[in-house]
């Protein structure tokens, strides 16, 4: 339902804060209709959000200890140093990442390097407490071996920003800390054509690790990544890569493997009995593994 603005509630329209910083209050219905200010954070309904977002705060508070140096000098420059960048007129501009993808970014590596939470089961049994606790015993070990986070942000909120601060975070923990098992080789897979073309004016050439102040100065001669895009030959890769795609390409394969086990069936058919009707009786064999379709 459409809802008027008015003299009454332009108010409502106005920001509480900027966009680099922390929320420290919220709208929220008022008795006599009108929205009321609440002080603090606007409470998440999901109980692991809650949890995790108080942990995140307090470890930002200290000063991101127990991390390695690597992220450390990462966060600090990322979110503790003055930035400048180049709008489209050549003019420098103050630049600073937004709250909201500063805790995705925090929330990840915090998850990762000072929690070393690694799968599902594990995230949802230290911060989920007892009423997510049979949830987790009902995950199989078998689908949940691989580390998966989930950044929920908003349309417009900075998605983008979020997956290139990821990558330099990951790329130079991999390079600069021993016995790292993070990655300097990345795929990107973009849910549609439009979403692709967008990814692919940040990413082509590198540009947004380069336009943004994503990389400390003095670590510029380290980050050597390739950016292939989709129908691009990938070549030598040296240092790091990272691959662009979108979800079309793998949905064409699945669909070309369907094609061709139509095919296959097709074929086992004719080589059966003529009395067989696309139906598999006991005259029909599967194909020889040296047999091929003529």
């Amino acid at each position: 339902m459409a809802i008027e603005i008015t003299e009454k509630n332009l108010d409502a329209l106005k920001p509480l804060y900027k966009p680099w910083e922390e929320p420290t209050c919220y709208r929220a219905p008022g008795s006599s209709g009108t929205a009321q200010i609440m002080p603090g954070r606007r409470p998440s309904k999901c109980p692991l959000v809650r949890a995790i977002r108080a942990e995140v705060d307090a470890w930002r508070r200290g000063g991101y200890s127990g991390v390695s140096e690597t992220s450390r000098t990462l966060l600090h420059h990322w979110f503790h140093t003055e930035h400048t960048v180049r709008d489209e007129a050549g003019n420098a501009i103050p630049f600073r990442y937004h709250w909201a993808q500063r805790e995705a970014i925090e929330t990840i590596i915090y998850l990762y390097e000072l929690r070393g939470v690694r799968n599902v089961a594990s995230l949802l049994t230290e911060f989920g407490g007892e009423e997510l606790y049979d949830l987790a015993l009902g995950i199989r070990p078998d689908e949940d071996r691989w580390a998966r986070y989930c950044c929920k942000m908003a349309t417009g909120s900075g998605k983008t920003k979020v997956m290139s601060l990821a990558i330099v975070w990951s790329y130079f923990h991999s390079l600069y800390e021993s016995g790292s098992d993070l990655a300097r080789h990345f795929v990107l897979i973009a849910p549609n054509l439009t979403v692709y073309e967008r990814l692919k004016d940040d990413f082509e050439n590198s540009a947004i690790f380069f336009n943004d102040p994503l990389i400390p100065d003095e670590w510029r001669g380290d980050f050597q990544m390739q950016v292939i895009l989709q129908d691009e030959p990938g070549g030598a890769v040296t240092q790091g890569a990272l691959y662009l795609t979108n979800i079309h390409r793998l949905y064409g394969t699945r669909t070309r493997r369907k094609e061709n086990r139509r095919q296959r069936t097709a074929f086992w058919v004719r080589q059966c009995s003529g009395r067989v009707r696309w139906r598999p009786t006991k005259h029909c064999a599967p194909e020889s593994p040296h047999t091929t379709a003529s």
